[in-house]
């Protein structure tokens, strides 16, 4: 029996004991890329947060089940937790850079993440992560293995984290609002290597995201969120086109469109 990729059942999350998250279901299967859109505060990124056990010492999941392949993941140890956290899902944080370890190199990040789950030679690490960092236009690789993550701007360590989560191609990947640091050129290139990378491996992906554009790019199928309730859910293409709720309505006529006016000017 081949079970879901993903699967959540009547997930309830609370805060201090308040509920935030209600109710919540969805299921994921291989290789599908799942969009979570929503205003903020709707709960987007508490959900996969909830999946990889990051919720701290503050959140839980008071009511339902989080389904991995079939494994509960709400029943599982937390050191066979970290065993599934690389190889099998990865997170992407929204800034990565509080992610990681400021007094530890670029480079050796790299190698402990990737040695912690596999036999691995350093010089073979760094030849993927640089490979990485070229499609993803970072370039001068082996500058930044050698650097701490002080030394790298904002959006470099952005970077370097999308590709410290990618580049053990994990099943799964997690990705909160992964690309908001980051400019328009750097946006796509990191978009277009994520679904390269669902195409070569059937990794799946999860993409906490504002941005309807991106949405309505790269994805099978949306969640629409709103204060902690699934309001929508279904094939992107036709939720986007010919959307059943208002609340769905109201957010996609929220983007702003541009027009060429009579003198041809861009208006919004």
């Amino acid at each position: 029996m081949q079970y879901p990729l993903l699967e959540m059942q009547h997930v309830e999350i609370s805060y201090d004991g308040k509920p935030t998250v209600f109710d919540f279901n969805l299921t994921m299967q291989q290789g599908e890329i799942l969009g979570i859109v929503g205003e903020s505060g709707s709960g987007k990124s508490t959900l996969i947060k909830a999946a990889m056990g990051l919720l701290g010492t503050a959140g839980a999941v008071t009511r339902g089940d989080i389904y991995y392949k079939g494994q509960n993941i709400l029943d599982i140890q937390p050191e066979e937790l970290r065993l599934l956290r690389g190889p099998e899902m990865g997170m992407i944080f929204q800034n990565c850079g509080s992610a990681l370890c400021s007094i530890r190199t670029i480079g050796d990040q790299f190698y402990e993440s990737m040695k912690q789950h596999r036999r691995v030679k350093r010089e073979d690490v760094n030849e993927l992560a640089m490979k990485l960092f070229n499609k993803i236009n970072l370039p001068d690789g082996e500058r930044i293995l050698k650097s701490y993550p002080f030394e790298l701007s904002g959006g470099m360590n952005q970077r370097v984290g999308i590709v410290m989560a990618m580049i053990q191609k994990p099943d799964l990947l997690f990705a909160d609002e992964p690309t908001s640091a980051l400019d328009v050129t750097a946006q796509a290139q990191v978009i277009n290597e994520m679904m390269s990378l669902r195409n070569e491996f059937g990794m799946g992906i999860a993409i906490v995201t504002h941005n309807i554009g991106v949405v309505s790019y790269m994805t099978d199928k949306v969640a629409v969120m709103h204060q902690g309730h699934l309001v929508e859910y279904g094939d992107t293409q036709k939720v986007m086109n010919n959307p059943q709720k208002a609340y769905t309505k109201k957010l996609i006529q929220a983007v702003p469109r541009i027009r060429k006016s009579r003198a041809h000017e861009s208006v919004i």
